[in-house]
């Protein structure tokens, strides 16, 4: 694969019949590298929020101090068994690399959406044009979940880099003969390594489903086949991800049944599942992956919508097909248009299928969706309207929107979602640090984050020096005129020994 990564790259600087001139191709990737800068720009714009990017980077934090790289912690005696962790530790590493921060432990998953993006175009060389391989790039990273997610300390980058690159290497397995087939293959095996360290086997159904719907609607169980029979492709998956499983279960027993059973079978079969450790179940209504998918990809879905009902009811029956096949210069090249279009329909549909039964749901499961909505919506476009401004003007607009939100708006909605406010407070009003802090009930993750875990083993202070107190209230309370700091449900009160209401 690592070839057809540079010879794509090559690619943006060579001429070629099939693709469209630099001119074109400028300003789609002046916005594809600007979008990146404005993530990498907003990283340390947002603090931690709880409660899930906080627990997240807490975890990572710990990994870091405890120097235990095989079993993440959630506290300093207590093992995270939710996630595998490749995530973790892509975190855990920057973090000694550049310090502990906010930004440092964003920064894996502005690398992981890169991998993803490349994955994409790596997908789409050979079909589509330089031209829509680069729109393609720039709709994916602007899906909400996609850009989201990619500054965020959480999984789903992670995953979704990680089964991007499967779903990939499938494809390139179709395109390729011989040694090349073989070459794809053995990546595929090792982007399934990458899933199965990220998710477990929930990962391995998500990029594989596809795969095989996909093998069933077109008839590819010949190259089905081939794949299975290399035991290369066994031993790169097996090898690369089955050691941190035996030294999991071996340093911490019961991480297999748990891992395996309870989150991977009855968060999903059982509404309000109690067996959760670390967290709480999603009782959502049935099929609510739709609607999560809709927003998640919210420009392509715009797209298809407008195309879809354009081509079929202004254009004729015949339509759809007729632009997907678009600029092919043989009937092999339009049928493997067509073949495209069908594994980005299998891609697309995959997780809406898997989980519209399933009601422990949260937004980031639209993740996987993304790449066959986003194939599908450029598919649909004419090629001449990507060349013109008002293409990469509209979509422009919506990183300018984006740039709005992550600077001016979103920073005030995770401050009242974070304890870095209380934490901020209370440094100011004891500079040596020195003093009490405590909470009146369970600090949140983001508390543990911002005290560098002090407030594990409790931050008793120093006799004669000021005390201060977190205390729960309600959004009217009285107490939120007079208290240093408040989030939206906590204050930060000096503490004179009486209990406040």
């Amino acid at each position: 694969m690592m070839p057809a990564f540079h010879r794509l790259t090559l690619s943006m600087s060579r001429p070629s019949e099939k693709t469209s001139s630099n001119a074109a191709l400028r300003p789609w990737l002046v916005l594809l590298l600007c979008i990146l800068l404005l993530r990498l720009l907003t990283l340390p714009l947002l603090p931690l929020t709880d409660h899930t990017e906080a627990r997240y980077a807490e975890i990572a934090r710990l990994m870091v101090q405890t120097a235990d790289w095989i079993s993440p912690h959630i506290t300093p005696s207590e093992v995270f068994w939710a996630k595998p962790p490749l995530s973790t530790w892509g975190q855990a590493i920057l973090m000694s690399l550049f310090g502990i921060s906010e930004w440092s432990g964003r920064l894996a998953a502005v690398l992981w959406s890169v991998m993803g993006v490349l994955a994409l175009a790596w997908m789409l060389d050979g079909v589509f044009s330089r031209l829509q391989i680069l729109a393609a790039q720039v709709l994916l990273a602007l899906c909400p979940l996609f850009f989201i997610s990619a500054g965020a300390v959480m999984t789903d980058a992670t995953l979704g880099a990680a089964v991007i690159f499967v779903q990939a290497a499938w494809w390139r397995v179709l395109a390729a003969q011989g040694a090349s087939r073989q070459r794809a293959a053995r990546w595929l095996a090792f982007g399934m390594a990458l899933a199965l360290l990220t998710k477990g086997p929930a990962a391995a159904v998500l990029a594989l489903l596809p795969v095989f719907m996909h093998a069933a609607w077109r008839k590819h169980w010949t190259e089905v086949r081939a794949v299975a029979s290399d035991l290369w492709v066994w031993l790169i998956c097996l090898g690369v991800a089955l050691p941190w499983y035996v030294m999991a279960e071996l340093k911490t027993p019961g991480f297999v049944e748990y891992f395996v059973l309870g989150e991977h079978v009855m968060r999903f079969l059982q509404p309000g599942w109690k067996g959760d450790r670390y967290g709480f179940a999603h009782a959502q209504p049935l099929g609510m992956i739709w609607l999560f998918t809709l927003v998640a990809a919210l420009p392509a879905v715009v797209v298809l919508l407008g195309r879809l009902p354009y081509l079929r009811f202004k254009q004729g029956r015949g339509a759809i097909t007729a632009q997907l096949q678009l600029g092919s210069q043989s009937s092999l090249e339009a049928g493997r248009k067509i073949d495209l279009a069908c594994y980005a329909l299998c891609i697309a549909l995959a997780p809406l299928l898997l989980f519209s039964a399933a009601r422990n749901l949260i937004f980031t499961y639209a993740m996987t969706a993304l790449p066959g909505l986003v194939i599908l919506a450029i598919a649909l476009l004419p090629e001449t309207w990507l060349r013109r401004s008002a293409s990469y003007l509209s979509f422009s607009a919506l990183a300018l929107l984006y740039a709005w939100a992550f600077v001016f708006k979103l920073p005030q909605i995770s401050r009242a979602n974070s304890d870095l406010p209380l934490i901020e407070a209370y440094r100011q009003a004891c500079l040596t640090q020195d003093c009490k802090l405590s909470y009146a009930g369970k600090p949140n993750y983001s508390a543990y984050f911002y005290t560098s875990g002090r407030l594990y083993a409790g931050m008793p202070g120093v006799a004669g020096r000021p005390a201060f107190k977190v205390l729960r209230v309600d959004r009217q309370s009285e107490l939120r005129a007079t208290a240093l700091a408040c989030n939206k449900d906590q204050c930060l009160v000096p503490d004179d020994g009486s209990e406040s209401k």
